[in-house]
């Protein structure tokens, strides 16, 4: 490339620049405009005045606009007012410290711009403190909602109201002692429970087993799960699980006889009518692929036994009693085995399944509480699954 052409080329680039600047500036993207040119103007010894001008103007418009905008806000009745004012000159003062380096800010013909700088330091005090200042009072006013009318939402408002001052002060008066009074006021307590109307007993172990539905999982910030009943608590929903059936299936054998068929595929070599091998052309043996089937009788026997358990999920209201939702639920557990005994055939040449079966042995059938214990580990899935789906 020619030194004519590259010096088209940079020209062309510069206008580029240029025209993406002007439109920034046109579109009010003044921000963007003074990142743009304060990373061009970065480093360079020779600044075009062009690029000077328009980091001039922009800085000169971004401050115009907020100070305005301050303005407005200082005079208005908006509640967010001064966390507004805070955002808004956090803004100017990130603005101020890319503009303070290039100062004085001079063009390669001379020209030196103008820049207009605020005091912000008194203004970001008043602002973080007047917005903290509204942020505590309006967890006061919600707090003390909560404890005269028990809403458990306003409490977390509050709780929400009380975060919103961390950015602006770490130590404020004594908003974290605050905080907790409002984990306290607005976490839900919910009671976990099991009614038996199975007109069966149910082994102690079984009913643990079901209730042990991971509360450490459960519980979270806003939400507190017991399965034991706490006295000192006023819960706000019961957790009922209704047991209505339970049915075991008697224990059972079947049993069916099958022919085992295996079709082996081997390579032998080819014998001539006196018994020598057949040889090819270049006296290579002449092998050929043999098919031999084999039939095998086989018993296979099925041990079963099941248990059906059912029921309803209730969510019953803790202060009016009035059932909200329920869910219904049904698990199954069951036991089965398999075995295999050979009747008849060769045991080298079965299929790979019937070698699998013929493995397996008789089991003794499991007792019923043990098979309520597996049926259990279901139900208690279903039943987590259920509550934590609950919106409430």
């Amino acid at each position: 490339m020619t030194n004519k052409w590259i010096l088209i080329f940079a020209s062309c680039l510069v206008l580029a620049a240029c025209a993406n600047v002007q439109k920034m500036i046109d579109r009010g993207q003044y921000d963007q405009a003074i990142d743009y040119l304060t990373n061009k103007l970065e480093g360079q010894k020779k600044r075009e005045k062009d690029k000077v001008l328009a980091l001039e103007f922009a800085f000169k418009k971004a401050q115009e606009n907020d100070l305005m905008q301050e303005k407005s806000l200082r005079n208005s009745d908006d509640a967010e007012k001064w966390n507004r004012m805070y955002a808004l000159h956090n803004r100017m003062e990130d603005r101020q410290k890319k503009i303070e380096p290039f100062v004085p800010l001079v063009a390669e013909d001379g020209y030196q711009a103008s820049f207009q700088f605020v005091n912000l330091v008194e203004l970001k005090k008043e602002s973080k403190r007047n917005a903290a200042d509204f942020y505590y009072q309006s967890a006061q006013t919600l707090l003390d909602e909560a404890r005269r009318t028990g809403d458990k939402q306003a409490a977390q408002e509050a709780y929400q109201q009380l975060n919103r001052i961390d950015p602006l002060f770490s130590h404020y008066k004594d908003k974290e002692t605050l905080k907790k009074v409002a984990l306290d006021l607005g976490k839900k307590h919910y009671l976990v429970r099991m009614n038996n109307h199975t007109q069966q007993i149910i082994p102690e172990a079984v009913e643990r087993e079901m209730l042990s539905i991971g509360l450490d999982q459960l519980n979270s910030q806003w939400k507190s799960y017991d399965v034991v009943h706490d006295p000192s608590l006023r819960y706000d929903y019961y957790i009922e699980l209704d047991l209505t059936q339970m049915e075991f299936s008697p224990e059972r054998e079947k049993s069916r006889v099958y022919d085992d068929i295996n079709e082996i595929v081997k390579e032998e070599i080819v014998k001539d009518k006196n018994g020598k091998p057949v040889r090819d052309s270049l006296g290579r043996e002449v092998k050929e692929k043999v098919k031999t089937r084999y039939v095998a009788t086989i018993e296979e026997v099925t041990q079963l036994k099941t248990v059906s358990l059912q029921g309803r999920l209730k969510f019953v209201h803790g202060k009016t009693g009035d059932v909200e939702t329920t869910k219904p639920l049904e698990v199954e557990g069951f036991f089965e085995n398999k075995f295999s005994r050979l009747i008849k055939g060769d045991r080298d040449f079965l299929t790979d399944e019937s070698k699998k079966n013929m493995k397996g042995k008789s089991l003794p059938f499991p007792s019923n509480e043990s098979l309520l214990l597996t049926a259990a580990e279901k139900m208690k899935k279903q039943l987590r699954n259920q509550i934590d789906a609950f919106p409430n």
